[in-house]
C-alpha cells in the first residue's frame, strides 16, 4: 500500500480539536443495528447502541459527549441516542420541513446537527432532534462546462464537518467534492481531485486533522484534503474489494469499510506507508449468525 501521511500530526473531531476517539461507530444497513467498537477492532469490544433496530441506518456521527446521530436511509428520518440511552426518532417522508427522502449521513455541528438529505439533494440543519431551527441548503442539479451549479447536488452520499465547522459533501453523482463554510452556503467551493486511471467518485468522508479524508471509490484510494485544499493520495490499494466508507481513529489510523467483503479494515501509517493492523468481518463463511449483515456507514 502507498501512503504519504506525516506521522507527526493527528486526527481531530469536529468541534473538539484536542479529543482523540479511541473507538468508532458503524451501522448495519439491512439489520438495523448501530454498533460501537474499540479502535483496534477487537470483536469482544463490540456493543450495540440505542437499543432497538433502526430502518436502514446509514452514515453516523458522534460528538465528544458520546451522543450518536444516524440517518435512516430507508426510514426517511434521523435518530439520536445519548451515551447509554435509547433512540429518539425524528422525520417523515417528503420534501418539506421536518421531512427527508433517503438521508445518507448525519453529523454534529458546533451548535446542532446537519443531515445529508440525499434524495432531496440538500443539507438540512437542525438545532436538536426535535427539529427546531430547521433550515436547508442546496438543490438538485448537475454542473456543466458553462455552469458550475453552485449549491447543486446530483446524488450526494458523504458528509463531514471539519475542525473549523466547515461542511463537506461527497457527490459521486456529479463526480465532485464540495464544501461550504456555513449553513447559508457561504464559501461554497469545489475541491479538485488528482487525476487517476478512472474517473474520481468521491463517496465516503470523514473529518481528519484540519480537513477531511475522502474515499474515492472509482479508484479505490483514500485522499487527504488539508485546510488549504491541498490534496494528497494517502492510500492506494487495489486489494480493497469494494470500499465505501472511511473513518480516522487515534493519531494516524484509518478504518475502511469494504462493502462487498462486509468487513472493517484497520490500517496504520508506519512512517513509510500503511500496513494492515486488524480486520473484522461481519459474515465469515463458517458463521451462521453474522456479527453484522452489512455496513451502512462508519464514524469516529
Amino acid at each position: 500500500m502507498r501512503g504519504v501521511l506525516d506521522g507527526n500530526r493527528r486526527s481531530v473531531c469536529a468541534g473538539d480539536q484536542t479529543h482523540l476517539m479511541a473507538s468508532l461507530v458503524f451501522t448495519e444497513l439491512l439489520g438495523g443495528g448501530v454498533f460501537e467498537i474499540d479502535a483496534g477492532l477487537d470483536e469482544s469490544s463490540l456493543r450495540t447502541l440505542g437499543g432497538g433496530g433502526l430502518r436502514g441506518p446509514s452514515g453516523p456521527g458522534r460528538d465528544p459527549s458520546g451522543a450518536v446521530v444516524v440517518a435512516e436511509i430507508t426510514g426517511d428520518g434521523i435518530a439520536l441516542a445519548d451515551q447509554g440511552g435509547a433512540w429518539t426518532l425524528f422525520g417523515t417522508s417528503g420534501a418539506g420541513d421536518g421531512q427527508f427522502r433517503r438521508p445518507a449521513a448525519a453529523a454534529f455541528t458546533g451548535g446542532g446537527m446537519v443531515v445529508l438529505d440525499s434524495g432531496n439533494c440538500r443539507l438540512v440543519f437542525l438545532d436538536d432532534i426535535g427539529g427546531s431551527g430547521w433550515s436547508t441548503y442546496g438543490h438538485r442539479g448537475m454542473p456543466s462546462a458553462t455552469n458550475p451549479a453552485v449549491g447543486a447536488y446530483a446524488d450526494p452520499r458523504g458528509l463531514a464537518v471539519d475542525s473549523s465547522g466547515r461542511i463537506w459533501v461527497a457527490d459521486p453523482g456529479s463526480q465532485r467534492l464540495t464544501r461550504i463554510d456555513r449553513s447559508d452556503g457561504s464559501g461554497w467551493c469545489r475541491i479538485s481531485l488528482p487525476p487517476a486511471s478512472a474517473p474520481s467518485l468521491p463517496y465516503g468522508l470523514c473529518a481528519f486533522r484540519d480537513g477531511v479524508l475522502v474515499l474515492d471509490v472509482g479508484n479505490r484510494r483514500v485522499l487527504v484534503v488539508d485546510d488549504v485544499d491541498t490534496v494528497e493520495v494517502a492510500l492506494d490499494d487495489p486489494s480493497i474489494v469494494s470500499p465505501g466508507f472511511v473513518a480516522a481513529v487515534n493519531d494516524d489510523d484509518i478504518v475502511l469499510a469494504d462493502l462487498r467483503a462486509n468487513e472493517l479494515r484497520l490500517v496504520q501509517f508506519d512512517g513509510a506507508g500503511f500496513v494492515d493492523v486488524a480486520r473484522l468481518r461481519g459474515s465469515p463463511p463458517d458463521v451462521v449468525v453474522p456479527l453484522f449483515d452489512s455496513i451502512g456507514g462508519v464514524g469516529a
